[in-house]
């Protein structure tokens, strides 16, 4: 269900929505893929990696970024909230220049690096600026042939010597001082720290944007000058554990906008994917002053599917699990599965009950086959046995999935069993929350100790928060991770956080407003409504 570890049917089983185009085009402004998990970002990536020649895929735990979040000068001065966000800029900008120089120029060894860079000096020994922007480039270490891990201490070093020789005393004595006067209140000791952190903000403003803008002409014009290649930068994978938590908003805040200043170079394109709840969690906590988030808007290549789409999906797998299995002739999904569930649409019935995602449906498809082994067909019995199971794996799966953002969801997805596949917000009592709450204090293995509604529970016990309060929680989060939809009033479609508005504005919510549970949580939590007119 992931595509790194489907390598076999993947290739053979793509099903181009237009995405990978969009990717491929150097005139698509489109390059950062967002999407849930299981949507099928990682696919399209493996995808542009082997229609195109030339690609480099950056792994984020290779660039060994922990260097930062591990350095006491770094942390130290971001404590003081000094904005690193330009130095962070600096590193993403360098690390990527150099990864394209070494695979254009095929520089992989000492030798070669300098005698293309000897050659490059004496080609623009009459341009002053270019000078500069090779200058700068070898300012942050010279070693083209090293390793990434390399240049990133060597830029991270060069900033830490330059906090040092700005502020004229050792870091170390420094922090000493400052936690000494801080706690003696002297006044003014404080004051001369104010001086000297406004020191260290220079160093990080002193980082030469100007130099920055002249090695992207550098790379535009005299690297990358040939119209017909094109060359991509990949980088998947950015929602694991690569770096720490405190600087990795901070990281892909700044490599979104260096990735904008790269337009500047006409053939090359760098792609990224994000999940999509990763990408709002960045925007919020490192959005400033002045920030215009539309600006980037045409950046994102948001993934949505459609049924026809994903039923095309599962007609290729099938279709090439049978040849390699059982016969050399082509099988489609009703050629193996009923054709009705009840009144409904096998395919329709089991599109309804996911996320309309890939992972989902072949999660579903897989546990169909699973359960009806040693049958001649998939009976809609089968599909309904096969529905338990997977319902219940998903709502472990969701859990999972926002478990970073929001804490343990269990407990509280659990709470819905207690209130009707569609209700109003006022059936969601207090006395229901109060069990979920019991169930998130009560559970010593949550890893991640205070996730947002155990802070809410905290929050009530100590009558710092209300009950309704909990309630709009519930309601928001329940919402943006796809559980429930809602309507604002009768006649009114069903909204879903993956079809409509990721987030819901809770102050729309009034007492004509119908929530309702998704059906693919139906069968976990004892429900037993007809779906058809939810999704």
């Amino acid at each position: 269900m992931s595509a790194e570890d489907d390598e076999n049917f993947l290739r053979s089983c793509f099903v181009s929505t237009g995405a990978l185009n969009d990717l491929r085009s150097m005139w698509s402004p489109k390059c950062i893929v967002v999407g849930r998990t299981g949507s099928g970002k990682s696919a399209l990536l493996l995808s542009l990696q082997e229609e195109e020649e030339n690609v480099i895929k950056i792994d984020p735990e290779s660039l060994s970024l922990n260097y930062i979040s591990n350095s006491t000068i770094i942390q130290f001065f971001d404590s003081l909230g000094i904005d690193l966000n330009v130095f962070y800029q600096l590193l993403w900008r360098h690390v990527l220049a150099v990864e394209l120089i070494k695979m254009k120029k095929q520089l992989n060894d000492e030798a070669t690096s300098k005698s293309w860079i000897a050659t490059l000096r004496q080609k623009l020994m009459g341009n002053p600026k270019k000078q500069k922007a090779i200058n700068y480039l070898f300012e942050y270490g010279d070693s083209f042939w090293a390793d990434t891990e390399e240049r990133v201490r060597e830029v991270v070093t060069k900033i830490e010597k330059g906090f040092e020789d700005q502020i004229g005393i050792n870091i170390e004595a420094f922090k000493t001082k400052l936690t000494a006067d801080m706690k003696d209140k002297n006044l003014e000791s404080i004051q001369q720290t104010t001086e000297i952190v406004s020191k260290a903000q220079r160093v990080v403003n002193g980082v030469q944007l100007q130099e920055l803008n002249a090695v992207m002409d550098l790379l535009s014009e005299d690297v990358f000058d040939d119209d017909q290649e094109r060359f991509y930068i990949v980088i998947d994978d950015l929602d694991t554990g690569w770096v720490h938590d405190s600087i990795r908003f901070k990281l892909i805040r700044a490599l979104i906008e260096t990735i904008k200043k790269f337009k500047k170079v006409p053939n090359l394109k760098i792609v990224i994917s994000l999940r999509a709840d990763l990408l709002e969690s960045v925007l919020s906590h490192t959005t400033s002053a002045g920030f215009q988030q539309e600006k980037y808007e045409d950046m994102y290549l948001r993934l949505r599917w459609s049924e026809s789409q994903l039923k095309e999906l599962s007609d290729k797998r099938i279709s090439l699990l049978f040849k390699q299995q059982y016969t050399n002739s082509s099988a489609s999904f009703y050629d193996i599965f009923s054709k009705k569930v009840g009144d409904t649409d096998a395919f329709s019935y089991m599109f309804e009950r996911t996320l309309q995602r890939p992972r989902d449906v072949i999660a579903f498809v897989n546990q169909c086959l699973e359960d009806a082994a040693g049958q001649t067909s998939i009976t809609h019995r089968t599909i309904r046995q096969a529905e338990d199971a997977y319902s219940q794996n998903r709502l472990r799966s969701l859990a999972d999935e926002w478990r970073e953002a929001y804490g343990d969801l269990e407990g509280v997805l659990e709470c819905l069993s207690a209130v009707d596949p569609r209700f109003s917000a006022k059936d969601l009592t207090q006395e229901i929350m109060e069990n979920a709450c019991l169930t998130l204090m009560c559970d010593e293995s949550d890893e991640n100790g205070y996730g947002v509604f155990r802070k809410q529970c905290d929050l009530i016990l100590s009558s710092q928060s209300t009950w309704d309060e909990m309630r709009k929680k519930v309601f928001e989060v329940l919402y943006s991770v796809g559980a429930l939809g809602l309507k604002t009033r009768d006649g009114a479609p069903y909204a879903w956080s993956f079809q409509n508005q990721p987030t819901l504005q809770y102050n729309k919510v009034t007492d004509e407003t119908t929530f309702a549970i998704h059906p693919m949580l139906f069968k976990a939590l004892g429900k037993y409504t007809d779906p058809r007119r939810l999704i």
